[in-house]
């Protein structure tokens, strides 16, 4: 009896197919549908797109593609809130990916320190990721001159944490030419040819 309930069921199969397939085929043809009026600018219509995806199909990836829908609509809250649920859900190539663009985020809002933290996640994911070291560093500086131009009522930790971030800003331009080995320390002032 056995055999045959595996023959019935190998035979009925292809009939069922198409039925348990529609829901995942109809989730990525919206998702490209999304996708397609995420490129030509038509962040509304996107993000409709991905709303009316299954959520447990894709979620991490649909809710970066809304978060980006978001972003470009001005909704920075539930864009901040998904771009957060994309990063701890994904893998690591989302999580760059949307620490790099909750950064640049940030950075457009001019929330300076928030983006340098959040390339920073985005190139500890990637190292070689040369897009994010560059918008790390000029987050750093946006940073910095904010911070010079504001009061200077920091405790001594932030001063500390400040120090702290430029000696890794130099440690990467070092790392990145060439002229800094991991494992050797030194308290020579850097030189111009390690920048």
């Amino acid at each position: 009896m056995r055999p045959r309930a595996l023959l019935l069921a190998a035979a009925l199969l292809p009939l069922f197919a198409p039925l348990l397939s529609c829901t995942l085929a109809g989730d990525y043809a919206t998702l490209l549908g999304g996708n397609a009026h995420h490129r030509s600018g038509r962040y509304e219509e996107a993000a409709s797109a991905y709303l009316a995806v299954h959520r447990s199909s894709w979620k991490a990836f649909i809710d970066f593609d809304l978060a980006n829908s978001w972003a470009r609509l001005g909704e920075d809250r539930a864009a901040e809130a998904l771009y957060a649920t994309a990063i701890r859900e994904g893998d690591a190539g989302l999580a760059r990916d949307a620490s790099f663009n909750r950064a640049v985020l940030a950075f457009e809002h001019g929330r300076y320190e928030a983006a340098y933290r959040g390339f920073r996640v985005a190139l500890r994911l990637d190292r070689g990721d040369a897009e994010a070291r560059r918008n790390l560093e000029i987050a750093w500086r946006a940073w910095q001159k904010e911070e010079q131009a504001a009061p200077s009522g920091l405790s001594l930790s932030a001063r500390g944490e400040v120090r702290g971030s430029l000696q890794d800003l130099r440690l990467l331009r070092r790392l990145e030419t060439g002229t800094w080995h991991p494992g050797t320390s030194s308290t020579a002032v850097p030189e111009a040819k390690d920048y």
